[in-house]
């Protein structure tokens, strides 16, 4: 059947792959006899999970061999169809060759499959006529033979070279190995790889695979008949069934237009019958409305009177509030109006205190300048006397005035040695800023925002008598110390770690107590029972003191110091007393003058200076007062409101304003046999007590002490060592 076809007769898919649609490269041969290319096989057998798959032509299930693509035969004879074919197009074409045996390119004209390659017309000649290439002439082909269309398989596969060995591709197979599926091996591989394999003559092989295909064709034609009259039977079984699917669709048809009919019939009595329904329902509206209407006019007139005493209940309310609101508006007026006048009243203030400041500086710049006057006219007049002497060049001159002159010449000395640190400080003056903002309130935070224990105070039994802060942000502590005839000056931080720490001896047969108050921003004044009275530096602990009793001779004999204030603004010191008098000084310790207190004082056993009044502390007398003193005299402004607390008899010892000069109070009291001691908090006038609050029992000293913007509340223990400190908040 091969042998009588053409192959013009076979069309062009039968060349092609069905994977990618290209003329077959290396095609390889299925099971079911269509062919694959290598690569495309390839990826078809990468992708396969069980070991099989399914050709792309019949779906004909193919397992895949242990060595994969490559366990599949290669089809040799679609491989030769297909070299034919590209011949084919290479002449048709005039495809420009090289010659094999000249090499020169030129129109193709012949093919030797010996060769493989191309022949011009001339090396044809020589390549069939040559004894040299005898066996090269059966498979030399004229390419113009191409064109008569009468060349079939058996010719082709006649002029074609016989398959080589795979193992050895130069040899030419001489045998089929039938175990390895009638691979061609050479003579060669019978003792290799093929050795004690089935092999048989190419001839005999073929001659027998022929019988046992004829038996095959023989087995297919019985069936050939069947295959062929299938299509015929399922175009007559698809025919019945569009017939039989008609016959249904005419059927459902007629069904559904009978219910159809039947349905239409109901809706029309149901139209009937909700009309008659709705005009019932209508007319049961309109009398449920006019009974609605009936009471929707008596409930209107109910909730109309309801909401006229609503409205005229909200009236008064927001007439109320309107009331309240004025008067907190004018509360709020009229404290800006007072902050007006305090702002006037402290300009006045500040210009008479600046005015009284630059007439004392004055005056103490002519006394000065008087003194030195006298100095001068001193000087002048020694010189001018020394002269004359010691150019009268006479013995008895010499001998009767040197001597005068030697003994005023020491004290001269003295004088003309003297310095003025005070002339600096005389240059200028300060004076509070009056544009300070006047806080509404000063709140005391509810918790310490810090307890700390002083470096050795409790462990060394040492006493605080007295705190104040130096402008450096440090914090000096004053008291008793061991052994008792020493007190102390300490410098601390806000740790309670000590920067720096002095003893000084006290007079005996007096309680040791050290009070003091800051003078400068690294000075603070220092007082010591009975009479002492002294300035520290904080920087270098240097100390300068003296006895009050040595400058005022009126000092009497039990009198003792009990606190110490300043006036930076007026340069003076003031020197509290176990009794009602004050001692006042200027910044050099220079005494100035005596003031007594009103009769209602006993002692003061504390002191601080708000503006131009004094606010004391009273411990004997269990009272608290705020004085105006001008020079000698002095004037009580109000009394202290005593707290109300435990119902105890409570008594101030401690006191100190801060920047916005609200006052703060330390008191004491003696309840069921325990001392107990409270924090008071004053408006700035002094006469509202604002808070109160229990702290340590064992507190002494209250101050303030300026943090970068924040102001805080420190208080210390007498006896335990412990500093605590409170946030002052401005509202």
């Amino acid at each position: 059947m091969a042998s009588l076809t053409f192959l013009e007769d076979l069309t062009e898919s039968f060349f092609m792959c069905p994977n990618c649609l290209d003329h077959f490269r290396e095609p390889k041969l299925l099971p079911c006899l269509h062919r694959l290319c290598r690569n495309c096989l390839k990826e078809i057998v990468r992708a396969s999970h069980d070991g099989t798959f399914k050709c792309p032509m019949c779906k004909h299930e193919c397992l895949v061999p242990t060595n994969g693509e490559l366990g599949f035969k290669t089809d040799f004879h679609m491989k030769s169809m297909l070299e034919f074919i590209q011949l084919q197009n290479s002449y048709e074409n005039k495809d420009l060759k090289k010659c094999v045996s000249c090499s020169k390119c030129t129109t193709v004209s012949a093919y030797c499959f010996k060769c493989e390659d191309f022949l011009c017309d001339q090396c044809y000649i020589v390549h069939v006529s040559n004894k040299m290439f005898k066996e090269h002439i059966p498979h030399s082909l004229k390419l113009d033979h191409i064109e008569s269309k009468n060349l079939t398989l058996e010719k082709l596969s006649a002029i074609s070279e016989d398959p080589r060995c795979q193992a050895h591709v130069k040899h030419a197979a001489m045998l089929c190995c039938c175990t390895c599926e009638n691979v061609p091996v050479c003579i060669a591989c019978t003792y290799g790889k093929h050795k004690g394999h089935n092999l048989h003559d190419v001839t005999e092989l073929a001659e027998s695979e022929r019988k046992l295909l004829e038996s095959k064709l023989a087995e297919i034609d019985q069936y050939k008949s069947k295959l062929l009259s299938l299509p015929q039977q399922i175009d007559s079984t698809a025919k019945m069934l569009n017939e039989n699917d008609q016959k249904k669709t005419d059927t459902l048809q007629h069904q559904y237009d009978k219910q159809v009919s039947k349905v239409q019939h109901e809706m029309g009595k149901s139209s009937v019958k909700r009309e008659h329904g709705l005009k019932d329902i209508e007319c049961n509206r309109k009398e449920e409305n006019k009974l609605i209407d009936l009471n929707y006019n008596e409930e209107l007139n109910k909730l109309k009177e309801k909401y006229r005493e609503i409205r005229k209940t909200t009236k008064s309310r927001y007439d109320d509030e309107c009331g309240k609101f004025n008067v907190k508006c004018e509360e709020i007026d009229s404290e800006l109006q007072r902050k007006l006048k305090q702002l006037a009243e402290n300009l006045r203030n500040l210009t008479t205190i600046k005015e009284k400041r630059r007439k004392e500086y004055n005056n103490q710049l002519m006394e000065m300048s008087d003194y030195c006057d006298k100095i001068i006219n001193r000087y002048q007049n020694f010189t001018a006397t020394t002269s004359s002497i010691l150019a009268s060049k006479d013995e008895w001159t010499y001998s009767q005035c040197i001597p005068d002159i030697r003994a005023a010449c020491e004290p001269l000395i003295e004088e003309m040695k003297k310095e003025y640190p005070q002339l600096e400080s005389l240059s200028d003056f300060s004076v509070c800023d009056i544009t300070k903002v006047i806080p509404d309130n000063v709140i005391i935070t509810d918790n310490e925002e810090s307890v700390v224990d002083i470096n050795g105070f409790r462990d060394n039994r040492w006493w605080i008598n007295g705190m104040a802060c130096s402008g450096d942000g440090n914090i000096v502590i004053t008291g008793a110390c061991e052994p008792e005839e020493y007190s102390h000056i300490s410098v601390i931080n806000r740790k309670g770690k000590i920067l720096r720490q002095d003893q000084m001896e006290r007079e005996l047969g007096f309680t040791l107590c050290r009070f003091c108050c800051p003078l400068s921003k690294f000075k603070v004044v220092t007082v010591c029972i009975p009479d002492e009275i002294g300035i520290y530096d904080v920087r270098n602990g240097s100390y300068h003191s003296q006895k009050i009793s040595d400058v005022i001779t009126s000092w009497p004999q039990r009198r003792e110091v009990f606190c110490v204030a300043s006036d930076s603004v007026k340069d003076k010191i003031v020197v509290g007393t176990n009794s009602r008098h004050l001692y006042v000084f200027d910044g050099q310790l220079n005494y100035s003058h005596t003031t007594t207190l009103p009769d209602v004082f006993t002692a003061s056993s504390d002191i601080t200076i708000q503006g131009q009044s004094f606010l004391i502390c009273d411990y004997y007398g269990k009272r608290a007062f705020a004085v105006d003193i001008d020079g000698s005299e002095s004037k009580m402004r109000y009394e202290f409101t005593k707290p109300d607390l435990d119902e105890a008899d409570w008594v101030p010892f401690n006191v100190c304003t801060d920047k916005s000069d609200y006052i703060y109070m330390l008191w004491r009291a003696e309840i069921s046999g325990h001392v107990k001691r409270i924090l008071t908090q004053y408006s700035q006038d002094g006469r509202q007590l604002l808070s109160t609050r229990r702290i340590d029992d064992s507190s002494r000293c209250v101050t303030t002490l300026q943090m970068d913007t924040a102001e805080k509340l420190i208080i210390v223990t007498s006896q335990v060592g412990k500093m605590y400190t409170y946030g002052l908040v401005e509202k």
